[in-house]
């Protein structure tokens, strides 16, 4: 999970022109990230490559670590793409096992595509309309990261199918609270690294998809 590079702003609403440019500027390295996370991603399934539990995890909070600390650099955008690289592999490797597994896996991956894309852009959309406040938000979140965390370690040697399905489940509903909180902090409450902001809400796109997608092939598959 990407909670690991979410920071919370202690200054005041930033101005209307500020936060429009960290939104665009987010927005862009966002869109170039999840090209290149995107294009990992075919290489990674063309190859059938494949990369452990530990090894991502250990992956995940290095690059994490690392764009935190070179955010106000132009290391903190290699690390960025780095860390889009990864998340694509394994994107590209859930992929390659729902093409091999389930006789239907590209109508799968198409599902799962299109429905997080739908759920990132209107979750956005309300984030940046909406009145209320979700500032509040970021411990509930953090903590229920860190508890859905530490759970998918227990079921890596438990290996509970039904588990594993609850936990998928729990983990799109706290990504689709990241969206909004994330958005928020940005058109709102402060947040003006627009390294940051693109990362996290990178991380947010790779787990909506990976867990939909998993989602799908045990409701839907076909094998």
């Amino acid at each position: 999970m990407n909670n690991s590079v979410y920071t919370v702003s202690t200054t005041a609403r930033v101005p209307t022109a500020t936060a429009n440019r960290t939104l665009r500027n987010t927005y862009a390295l966002l869109g170039m990230l999840f090209v290149f996370g995107a294009a990992t991603a075919w290489v990674a399934q063309a190859m059938h490559w494949r990369i452990g539990f530990f090894p991502f995890l250990i992956g995940i909070f290095a690059f994490s670590y690392a764009i935190a600390k070179t955010r106000n650099s132009i290391w903190g955008l290699v690390f960025s793409f780095g860390f889009a690289g990864l998340l694509g592999v394994v994107t590209g490797a859930n992929v390659d096992a729902a093409l091999y597994q389930y006789s239907n896996g590209g109508e799968l991956v198409a599902s799962a595509f299109g429905l997080t894309a739908f759920i990132f852009f209107s979750l956005s959309a309300y984030a940046m309309t909406t009145k209320r406040d979700f500032s509040g938000w970021f411990a509930f979140l953090g903590v229920g990261t860190l508890a859905i965390l530490g759970a998918f370690i227990l079921n890596y040697f438990l290996q509970v199918p039904a588990l594993a399905l609850a936990l998928s489940t729990m983990v799109i509903l706290l990504a689709s609270g990241w969206i909004i909180w994330q958005t928020q902090q940005i058109v709102r409450n402060g947040e003006t690294n627009y390294i940051l902001a693109a990362t996290n809400l990178m991380a947010d796109i790779f787990v909506l998809f990976n867990n939909l997608l998993a989602l799908l092939g045990f409701g839907f598959g076909d094998d």
